[in-house]
């Protein structure tokens, strides 16, 4: 009768249940707080610790009108908090209040098994914000504590204190997992890989990340104080040299007397992709390879914008990308996501021996007026050069030899004349002025030229093998088109700051002492950090690279080098082979484990009983049986002799009689040892 009685009613949550559960409610919750309102934290802490008091009798159960009121409250808190709807992290904050708010209400079992279930799909939804490998080793703590609380509201083992009750349910939530640590492997490497049929907005804070699609005083020069990885790279053949290492991402053809853009109207990302396909698109018939080919990988960071950023000219590049007629390679979609490409380059190709009417005139836009000593000077220059080669050389060599300086704190230069400003006035500047008033001196005689604004350099990390290029390698440079030669490329900076170019921006700047000024425990600034830094960097670059951007080209490598060949019957028969080899030592594993756990939790009860009796100075020795010990704890304690005797048999029985048909009825004997040590003295 007391079966069905406990059957027909839900159990409720116990205080230590309670316990489990609030602890999976802040484990969930902790890393949405560096994205959304902090405030849902205490929310939940709230929450559960009034319903801890209901619990403790301190205080009662809210009533209907109550809940409804605070969830009203909250749903309003939630929108004053400048989230925008619809969006990622509106819903997020949406969903997290009603986890948070549902230990007000959490009375039965199946409450809680609302709360866990739904803080498994916050795990999940976690990784549309970061999917770093700290996430990934945090989602698994938090898939850990979820299991033990899982278990932990469902039962309480009596004869097991509360640090073994927490160690036993953390035991059980770790084989759960493992058992299905085999068959996730499998899903993992086996599974197609498809194009998402849908995606979800941006969170806010990544629209504006990196470089932007125009170029003023002062906009790089920003970038050259945040330590942020933009990519990495891996070279599968010879890497080049760090003064070819020109990460070429978007170029900015049009100025209007301070400002350069891509073209002269502004345009969306749509509208944008819309122009280089059908107005500038790639001609491969304008390309003329040579030189050292560079066959790489890069894995780039989300950015929220098209741009990637690859060695000029790419010959060959894999993935879903649009080139276009400058030689930029874009992302068809924002980088929502790390994005692995495949490409080969080769720098030494000649690029557009013939230039079109369109490119032309682009590449030799100025504004009608404005900047007049810089025109003058220009003219003057080229009139005593002669020729286009000889004036540029000309430029580069006042550039070196004038008193020109490299500096991330140049003077301001106004609205109006900004070229002449820099030229004339400051001669101190960035990578930005530099570039800018080359290709400003270029175009002012008719050569055309254009500025391009990418990465350069990058630091290589021995052991991971790869290249790191972080914010603050942002970099500008011009490029020049002469008859026969087509687009060559020129960098005035390094006229000027050599070490830019040959090292790093922390060499260039090194008398200035300006590189991350404002991060005052950079990693950079201590070499010790700085080690551990490429520690962990290299193993995020690892969890990127096969983790992460394990996509459908990758999964067939693999696969192909494995099985040496694909075909469906191969695929068939190894999937085949291993869900039996993982069912059998399933079945293999799940026998042991329940035979082990059975038999290590009886003698821990014994072990028990016998300890309860020497605490009232009842010894037992190392030479006594249970029957005989049994028996003298009996005429020691007649009123319970009974019960001891039952006990000491129940105990031999699942000792000594593992082959008689009580054996098969192993669970219940262990209930009934349970009972009958709750009733010692």
């Amino acid at each position: 009768m007391l079966k069905n009685k406990q059957t027909s009613t839900q159990p409720f949550i116990t205080y230590t249940g309670m316990i489990w559960l609030l602890a999976a409610q802040l484990i969930v919750m902790l890393p949405f707080t560096t994205s959304l309102p902090p405030w849902l934290l205490a929310v939940v802490v709230l929450a559960a610790g009034w319903r801890l008091r209901v619990l403790a009798g301190k205080a009662s159960q809210p009533k209907t009108l109550l809940k409804a009121g605070l969830l009203l409250l909250g749903i309003a808190a939630v929108f004053l908090s400048g989230l925008r709807l619809p969006s990622l992290e509106a819903m997020s904050a949406l969903l997290l209040l009603g986890f948070a708010f549902k230990a007000v209400e959490a009375v039965q079992q199946r409450d809680a098994l609302v709360v866990i279930l739904t803080g498994y799909f916050l795990v999940a939804l976690h990784f549309l914000y970061t999917q770093s490998i700290i996430a990934g080793l945090y989602g698994t703590l938090a898939l850990i504590v979820l299991t033990g609380a899982l278990v932990g509201v469902q039962q309480t083992l009596e004869e097991l204190t509360p640090a073994q009750q927490v160690q036993f349910n953390f035991w059980i939530a770790g084989q759960i997992l493992l058992q299905c640590l085999p068959l996730m492997v499998i899903i993992f490497v086996l599974t197609p890989r498809f194009q998402p049929f849908w995606s979800l907005p941006l969170p806010t804070e990544q629209h504006t990340r990196g470089i932007l699609d125009r170029m003023a005083p002062g906009d790089i020069e920003k970038l050259s104080q945040s330590a942020d990885l933009a990519f990495r790279v891996s070279f599968k053949t010879e890497r080049p040299p760090q003064t070819e290492l020109y990460w070429q991402g978007l170029v900015l053809q049009h100025f209007d007397g301070r400002e350069w853009r891509q073209f002269a109207t502004e345009q969306d990302p749509e509208q944008l992709k819309w122009t280089l396909k059908h107005e500038y698109s790639y001609q491969e018939h304008n390309l003329k390879t040579q030189g050292m080919a560079y066959e790489y990988e890069a894995i780039y960071e989300p950015s929220g914008q098209n741009w990637l950023f690859t060695l000029s000219p790419t010959t060959e590049v894999q993935g879903e990308v649009l080139r276009a007629a400058d030689y930029r390679v874009m992302a068809k979609q924002p980088l929502q996501s790390p994005l692995l490409i495949r490409a080969v380059s080769r720098p030494a190709s000649i690029r557009d021996l013939e230039l079109s009417p369109k490119l032309r005139a682009l590449a030799l836009q100025l504004p009608s007026q404005g900047d007049n000593r810089s025109r003058e000077l220009a003219k003057n220059l080229y009139a005593a050069a002669g020729d286009e080669l000889t004036y540029i050389q000309t430029i580069l060599k006042r550039f070196k030899e004038q008193a020109f300086f490299y500096t991330l704190n140049p003077p301001l230069l106004g609205e109006t004349d900004t070229i002449d400003g820099f030229l004339f006035d400051s001669q101190r500047g960035f990578c930005s002025h530099y570039a800018g008033s080359f290709v400003f001196l270029m175009r002012a005689v008719g050569i055309p030229a254009r500025v391009v604004v990418g990465y350069q350099g990058g630091e290589w990390n021995k052991a991971g093998n790869y290249l790191a290029v972080h914010q603050f390698d942002a970099h500008a440079w011009a490029e020049v088109w002469l008859p026969n030669q087509g687009w060559l490329r020129v960098d005035p900076t390094s006229m000027v700051a050599p070490e830019r170019t040959e090292q790093n921006l922390e060499a260039a700047l090194k008398k200035e002492g300006r590189l991350l000024e404002q991060s005052v425990f950079s990693s950079r600034k201590f070499a010790w950090l700085n080690s551990i830094r490429q520690q962990l960097d290299r193993m995020q670059y690892g969890w990127q690279r096969w983790i992460l951007s394990y996509d459908s080209a990758t999964q067939a490598q693999f696969l192909d080098k494995l099985l040496g060949g694909l075909s469906v019957l191969k695929l068939a028969g190894w999937a085949l082979a291993l869900l039996v080899c993982l069912a059998l030592s399933g079945l293999i594993w799940l026998g042991l484990t329940r035979q082990a756990h059975a038999e290590a939790l009886e003698h821990r009860l014994y072990r028990r009983f016998t300890e309860r009796l020497s605490k009232q100075g009842f010894e037992r020795r190392l030479d006594q049986t249970p029957s005989e010990f049994g028996a003298l704890a009996a005429q020691a304690w007649p009123a319970q002799a009974e019960k001891i005797l039952a006990f000491t048999a129940t105990y031999q029985t699942l000792c000594y009689e593992c082959d008689e048909p009580q054996a098969k009825q192993r669970s219940s004997l262990l209930r009934e040892l349970r009972r009958l040590l709750s009733q010692l003295p």
